[in-house]
């Protein structure tokens, strides 16, 4: 697949829709799993033609969002439509991969449908499993630079729209917090709060990353340890469940490493 052209026509794409930060945001959030996917692709050993699709997926894996803002102001799916399959619909709709194999083309939309499952479907063939993991991979990463960035600059509590609009001053609720405890992916049913929404976030470190790079990348990046100080300020009398959550995913993340991602 052609990097720069896929490229060249989302950007083109990102035109068409008012300048607003919502907006601004998603191109930037694509822009950033583009460069996070390249990086764990050069770690991990794609092969030529995987990393090539690799690159154009990350590009393509958040159409959907843009679509759903303007018309749904929200990107919650659970409010309006599941973006991800909006945006499978959006690149079929606008002849994207209309020049690339049958092989390719379906690689693509399913990399794209699944990045925003609670888990992946099982039976894949190893590149569907790569080309996916990579995806939701990358997204992760970034959403997690996101929620960094907006918990620093106060942007969170401007734009609950980020947060699905979910109550603040909540502590984590049982299931949430047990999923966390457990390695689990968190079921989005049980997401009643702010605090359950940055639990999500946990559980990906726990055990949503599927690549070693990623686990590095966040490792680095101290995503738990901001997000522990960040809840145990705004919620002062769950502390104590907040900081064993965060050690054990610590722990989970470091132990995984050591012994093979």
């Amino acid at each position: 697949m052609d990097e720069v052209k896929i490229s060249a026509l989302f950007l083109d794409f990102c035109q068409s829709f008012p300048r607003e930060d919502m907006i601004e945001l998603k191109i930037m959030h694509t822009r950033r799993v583009v460069e996070n996917a390249i990086r764990i692709m050069e770690h991990e050993g794609f092969s030529a033609g995987l990393y090539s699709l690799g690159v154009c997926t990350a590009w393509l894996h958040d159409v959907g969002r843009f679509q759903q803002f303007q018309r749904y102001r929200t990107f919650s799916d659970r409010q309006s439509v599941d973006h991800a399959l909006l945006g499978c619909s959006e690149v079929l709709r606008l002849g994207w991969l209309d020049s690339v194999s049958a092989t390719e083309r379906n690689l693509v939309l399913h990399a794209i449908a699944f990045h925003n499952l609670r888990d992946l479907p099982e039976r894949l063939s190893e590149d569907e499993y790569r080309l996916s993991a990579l995806v939701r991979d990358a997204d992760k990463l970034d959403i997690f630079r996101v929620l960094d960035q907006a918990i620093e600059s106060g942007y969170l509590t401007a734009h609950p729209e980020i947060y699905w609009g979910l109550p603040i001053a909540r502590s984590p609720s049982e299931a949430v917090v047990a999923a966390v405890r457990e390695g689990k992916s968190v079921d989005y049913a049980d997401v009643c709060s702010l605090a359950d929404f940055v639990f999500i976030q946990l559980a990906w470190c726990s055990g949503g990353l599927v690549f070693a790079e990623s686990l590095r990348m966040a490792l680095a990046r101290k995503v738990v340890e901001t997000r522990r100080d960040y809840l145990c300020t705004l919620l002062p009398g769950s502390t104590d469940v907040i900081c064993q959550c965060c050690s054990g995913v610590l722990e989970k993340m470091k132990r995984r490493l050591e012994y093979g991602a």
